[in-house]
């Protein structure tokens, strides 16, 4: 298929007093890889259930491969692959016979033919009839991602496809969600991890109490950030009056304040960071406050999430 295969207006959910999902929008086209970027809590997990038909909205609208997620789940169902954030897969199984399931269920011809073309796209066919409890979790999400492929669907849907994944099998994933994409599958991801959506979307939704406060390429955030540099200053403390004293120095855009790890940081976006900067330590040592780190750069997409939500993604 061509064009836009997911059109989300005004979409929304809410369970009793919590509003999880608030009036979203956004598009999807096809060849994309479109990631909702975000921490737990922000929604995406519900609006990636909603696309998906597994959660019914209640308000707004979503098509997905031309077909409206509430008026036609079933046939939703059938253009699109799901990769859960849980596992579903049977222990007492082999990863062949897991998919076998799914194809089934899919009415799929020629089964064993295509359980073979997965596995081996997903470089698991050696281990096919291996019981899936040999299994590495990278492996297992790599089953997942056949799975969903079985039923050759329009459009794949991955939620959190690399969370509890070491950086070998991260890469590993991300490799294969890559290769999908060059054969031409339209993809949609939720992640937590900044350089996951800097690396593998072509435009990111960021989400934050179950609204999208921004929307763009990932160069396209980061271009169209609030300034030039962003200067990160690890601090003791952050009093209200040296906030008040830094937003008075000429160049400095917008101020945020951040709990970090060990320390507060003070994130100041601002034009001519290098210039600036001095100004900035003499503002900070003449309040007393000792500084425990200095970091000035181009904003990244940590820097844009930060300024448009005031937190921090971990």
């Amino acid at each position: 298929m061509v064009g836009v295969l997911i059109e989300v207006r005004n979409l929304s959910k809410r369970y009793g007093d919590i509003q999880a999902v608030d009036e979203i929008s956004f598009r999807v086209e096809s060849g994309e890889i479109f990631g909702l970027l975000g921490p737990n809590g922000a929604g995406k997990t519900t609006t990636i259930g909603m696309l998906t038909t597994e959660i019914r909205p209640t308000g707004g609208q979503a098509v997905v491969s031309g077909l409206d997620v509430a008026k036609n789940p079933l046939g939703v169902k059938m253009h699109i692959g799901v990769v859960p954030q849980h596992r579903s897969l049977d222990k007492k199984l082999s990863g062949r016979e897991n998919i076998a399931i799914m194809a089934r269920a899919y009415g799929v011809k020629n089964r064993r033919e295509k359980i073979d073309d997965v596995l081996r796209l997903v470089g698991l066919y050696d281990r096919g009839d291996d019981n899936i409890k040999k299994y590495s979790g990278g492996m297992l999400q790599r089953l997942l991602i056949a799975r969903a492929l079985i039923h050759d669907p329009d459009i794949i849907f991955l939620d959190e496809p690399t969370m509890g994944l070491d950086p070998h099998a991260r890469r590993a994933i991300w490799q294969k969600i890559i290769e999908l994409n060059d054969r031409g599958k339209t993809m949609l991801l939720t992640t937590h991890y900044m350089e996951e959506a800097d690396a593998l979307c072509d435009r990111v939704a960021i989400m934050s109490d179950g609204k999208v406060v921004g929307l763009d390429s990932p160069e396209g955030l980061k271009k169209n950030g609030p300034a030039e540099n962003v200067i990160k200053v690890g601090l003791d403390d952050v009093p209200s009056q040296l906030i008040d004293s830094l937003k008075m120095i000429k160049g400095v855009k917008d101020i945020k304040t951040v709990e970090g790890a060990r320390t507060m940081e003070l994130h100041i976006y601002a034009e001519k960071g290098e210039e600036i900067s001095p100004i900035v330590m003499e503002k900070i040592n003449s309040v007393g406050i000792a500084v425990r780190s200095l970091d000035i750069r181009k904003p990244t997409l940590e820097d844009v999430f930060v300024n448009l939500t005031g937190e921090k993604l971990e």
